[in-house]
Order: C-alpha cells, then structure tokens, then sequence
C-alpha cells in the first residue's frame, strides 16, 4: 500500500464495519478466505476492474455465492483488503525489543509481497482514488494497533514517550515500505536489524 500513515486518526465511521459480513468456521470462512484470496491474485497483477464471474471462477465458488454475499465490487475490495491488512498485525510478546524486531522482519516480507507492491502502484498513479480510500479505511485499525504497540512499550517503561507513537512507527516502517519500491529488493535481514537498532536507540527511557 506504500508508506503507510500511522498518524492518521482512526476513521469515526469505518465503512469496512458495516460492510464486511462476519462469519467464521466451516465451509463460510474457508470461502471468505478463497474469494479473498482470489482478488487479492487480481490486485497483485495490477488489475482492480474484475468481473464477479472471474473472482468466481479464480475462488471455485459459485457465482450465486458472491452475488449473495458480496454484491457490489466494493464488498469483494473490501473482502480481499481485510484479509491482507490482517497478515501484518503486530506482535505483543511483553518485550519491547522483540516485539519492534519481530514486527520490523514482518513488515519487511509484507512490503515485499507482490500483492502490496502492486497496490502502491496502483495508488501512487492516484486515478482510482475511491479504491485508495477503501485501503486507507482498511488500515486504519491495524495503524493503531502498530502504535498501541508502542503505547504498551511506554507504558511499561520499555520506551520513551518523547515522540509520539505514531512517529516511531513511521521512522521504522517507512524505509521497510520504500525499500522494494526504491531498491526492488526486500531489505536484508542485517538492515532490518540495524534499523531496529535505531529505533530502540531512539525510545531508550
């Protein structure tokens, strides 16, 4: 989705509550979880104009299904967005350290994925901005959970609060988003650390 925002405030009216429909267990999840996956196959080749028909037969469900469950082209976005938000929930292990570490290695193969590359693409071109707005109304629970993360770290006495969350979030996932985009590469496990290393420098009590 390219540099994400994590100042950004949470949405008063988050149009993914009242559109997404929550089911769990058994056959609905795992066809949540197919369509999904199947326009989310789409986006990552680029392609946000897709027919009902073709997300049916990428899924192997049945067009009857998708009208049901997901009748406009929105719903089926917002199926696939939710779905790729949540692969990069932060950690909560108790530990400030490894909670930044472990969410930095995460972030760096999620910036990296094909899916997300070709979103911040299709973002930066800005000619849909309708289909930018539903990726930042996606994000925007998983950016507070990135800097309620932080918050903990305060909280604990782990980290500072000199900078606000949201600054330190962004002083570590911005160059892990620009480096596939920039470099055309995931950055090195090496780097990531080293980055780390100034994050925790930077939020030392």
């Amino acid at each position: 989705m390219g540099t994400p925002r994590p100042e950004d405030p949470p949405s008063p009216d988050d149009r993914s509550a009242a559109r997404v429909r929550t089911r769990s267990g058994g056959r609905s999840e795992r066809v949540r979880r197919a369509v999904g996956e199947a326009v989310l196959a789409f986006l990552a080749e680029g392609k946000i104009t897709f027919t009902t028909v073709e997300v049916a037969e990428r899924a192997g469900v049945s067009r009857r299904t998708i009208y049901r469950w997901w009748p406009t082209h929105d719903d089926l976005l917002i199926e696939a967005l939710s779905l790729h938000v949540r692969r990069v929930e932060p950690p909560d292990t108790g530990s400030w350290e490894s909670d930044v570490r472990a969410f930095a290695h995460l972030v760096a193969s999620f910036a990296a994925d094909p899916v997300d590359l070709a979103m911040s693409g299709i973002m930066a071109g800005r000619r849909h901005p309708d289909f930018n707005a539903l990726v930042v109304d996606q994000y925007r629970p998983v950016l507070g959970a990135w800097r309620q993360m932080v918050a903990r770290a305060v909280a604990r006495g782990e980290a500072n609060d000199t900078h606000a969350p949201g600054t330190v979030v962004t002083m570590l996932v911005s160059p892990l988003f620009l480096g596939p985009l920039m470099l055309g590469r995931r950055p090195s496990d090496t780097e990531i650390d080293r980055m780390v290393d100034l994050v925790l420098a930077a939020t030392r009590p």
